[in-house]
């Protein structure tokens, strides 16, 4: 057998021997970690009941965009800002995002985790839709803040605006502007929130009317 042959099959044997250890690798750090599997039935109808469903992103890319279930309608009332919603899901209707009597949290600083919207989300409801505008948003939180709006259709809005921005959206909703360690330490009464009539957005703009 000519040697560059036996070269060959050695190769070959290396990288499926590789490959092996590789999944090997992957599944013990599976069973160590619990990573990717579901949370074990423990056989009681009122413990399994609590037992969460993790929807998995593929799930959540596979629902309907919560802009695609009504019509286009797009009030720009009040004042404009040169700032948009972060994210394509946070609109409500083709046209942009469009809600009635918004809270406003306002935060000087950037919104690092989701852990630091654990208080304020609290006040989210359909009724009082919350509209989160920060000094910087982590590329993961917009996506779970997206993924929820999708899924859950929370009622929620986040945008990224200067300085100067949030100082007038402050000064127009009555809003009490807070730090990253105000969120951290959970010190998000409701008065601290700002309030307006109604909020617009598209991705590049927002209006406010007081």
């Amino acid at each position: 057998m000519p040697s560059w042959l036996w070269f060959v099959i050695v190769v070959a044997v290396g990288l499926l021997l590789l490959a092996g250890a590789m999944l090997l690798d992957r599944r013990e750090a599976r069973l160590r970690t619990g990573t990717g599997e579901p949370a074990p039935r423990r056989d009681h109808a009122v413990v399994d009941s609590h037992v969460p469903h993790y929807v998995t992103q593929d799930e959540v890319d596979a629902m309907p965009s919560p802009s695609s279930l009504y019509a286009r309608d797009l009030p720009k009332a009040g004042e404009g800002f040169g700032f948009g919603h972060a994210h394509r899901d946070f609109a409500t209707n083709p046209d942009g995002a469009s809600w009635e009597h918004p809270r406003l949290l306002i935060v000087d600083g950037e919104v690092t985790a989701m852990r630091e919207l654990l208080a304020p989300l609290q006040h989210a409801t359909p009724e009082t839709p919350l509209v989160i505008v920060a000094a910087e948003l982590h590329p993961e939180v917009i996506a779970t803040l997206a993924a929820n709006r999708r899924a859950l259709n929370l009622p929620v809005v986040a945008a990224a605006a200067s300085s100067q921005d949030r100082r007038r959206l402050a000064e127009l909703t009555g809003a009490t502007t807070l730090t990253p360690a105000d969120l951290q330490a959970g010190y998000v009464p409701a008065q601290v929130l700002g309030m307006a009539h109604h909020w617009s957005s598209t991705s590049a703009k927002s209006w406010v009317q007081p």
